[in-house]
């Protein structure tokens, strides 16, 4: 039986180990935390339309994303409603407005505003699931009153239900409250009523919804794409302007996927960082084992020298490294959890630690660990039984 000399070499210098374990936890744990940022990411980029009942969509032909999604003439809604396929058509407006914080510094602050026809009804049943929807919906009818979405940043003051402040220079009373998500987009969401959302802005901003939200029959729903090739072809041949987009639940999910993740610098930046945690973690655990092999040349001179082969003693590096990566993991995994934990709560970011995830950051902490050993073991190889004499 051949002397356990990776387990060896780790008890020998136990604070060097100690350091070594809790710097491969460090490069593991933001390694866990970029890719949570990512992942929080991809999911708020679609958090509203998951939270919005329809089969098609129809959007602005300057749409941007769904903080910033222009309008269209209603009428273009309508006409998608002739079709035979299409059992109802909702608008559904959205709006950034001026928001009073009830503190002694009276700041005002842009909040996202949704507004929709309450005969019209658009969203998921889990939206309002605090408390039942039909009576959150119902408070709505009076005027001057919004429902606060949960995730909706602390610094905008009090905003529980019975609250009263100003929306854009109106005074009104949060009545409700509802989860959607503000995500990356913005800091605050409250949802209102068509009537409501005139009194802020104008009658005539009901005439320029933001999104068209188009379900379709039971029997039309597993053809959507071919209905909306036909309602495509219907809404170009009488305004030839292209003045709106007309997409299905994945085609508008995936456009806004597209936007956060690559065409701003939410998604890039977070790969990078899970780039750079790599390269942080690979350029610490080479220096460990490279100062380990330093501090033994001698002995491993003389395992060359007493008959161990080179293949034996790469492969004792290469376990070194291994084990580092898995001590590393074990201590970062449950302080990831806790930072997670500590994101949805304090900065409503949908954080959470999923089982693919927490596979490829094992993966990823071994591929770094590897590659370190894979480095050091050139100052093995050099190690000459002649060097003892």
């Amino acid at each position: 039986m051949k002397t356990p000399l990776v387990l060896l070499n780790l008890l020998h210098q136990p604070v060097r180990t100690v350091v070594a374990v809790v710097g491969v936890a460090f490069a593991v744990l933001l390694i866990f935390m970029q890719l949570g940022f990512y992942g929080s990411a991809d999911t708020a980029a679609t958090s509203l339309f998951d939270a919005l009942d329809f089969d098609l969509v129809l959007i602005s032909s300057n749409y941007l994303n769904s903080t910033r999604t222009r309008s269209f003439p209603l009428e273009r809604l309508y006409q998608a409603q002739a079709h035979r396929d299409v059992a109802t058509v909702a608008p559904l407006y959205i709006d950034w407005q001026t928001w009073r914080i009830r503190d002694e510094s009276r700041q005002r602050r842009a909040i996202l505003v949704l507004a929709f026809n309450q005969d019209e009804p658009v969203f998921q049943p889990e939206v309002f699931a605090s408390e039942p929807g039909e009576q959150c919906l119902a408070r709505l009818r009076s005027p001057d009153t919004i429902l606060m979405d949960t995730e909706t940043r602390d610094y905008f003051g009090p905003r529980g239900i019975g609250e009263e402040t100003e929306l854009n220079e109106t005074r009104i009373r949060v009545v409700g409250r509802f989860t959607i998500g503000t995500g990356y987009g913005a800091d605050g969401m409250v949802l209102t009523s068509e009537r409501t959302y005139s009194r802020l802005t104008s009658p005539r901003a009901l005439a320029q919804p933001a999104l068209g939200l188009i379900r379709l029959k039971p029997e039309a729903r597993d053809r959507a794409g071919n209905v909306k090739r036909e309602l495509t072809q219907s809404l170009y041949s009488s305004h030839p302007r292209d003045e709106v987009v007309l997409l299905t639940r994945e085609e508008i999910e995936a456009r806004e996927r597209n936007y956060w993740m690559y065409r701003t610098s939410v998604g890039i930046i977070f790969l990078m960082g899970v780039f750079i945690a790599l390269i942080v973690g690979v350029i610490f655990v080479y220096q460990v084992i490279a100062t380990d092999i330093a501090d033994h040349f001698a002995e491993y001179a003389t395992l060359r020298a007493i008959g161990y082969s080179p293949s034996y003693l790469s492969g004792v590096v290469l376990h070194q490294a291994l084990l580092l990566a898995v001590l590393g993991y074990t201590l970062a995994f449950p302080v990831a959890l806790s930072l997670y934990a500590v994101g949805r709560n304090e900065a409503q970011l949908q954080l959470s630690m999923t089982w693919p995830r927490a596979v490829v950051v094992f993966l990823l902490a071994v591929a770094m660990c590897s590659l370190s050993g894979l480095l050091a073991l050139r100052k093995v190889k050099t190690a000459d039984p002649a060097d003892l004499f």
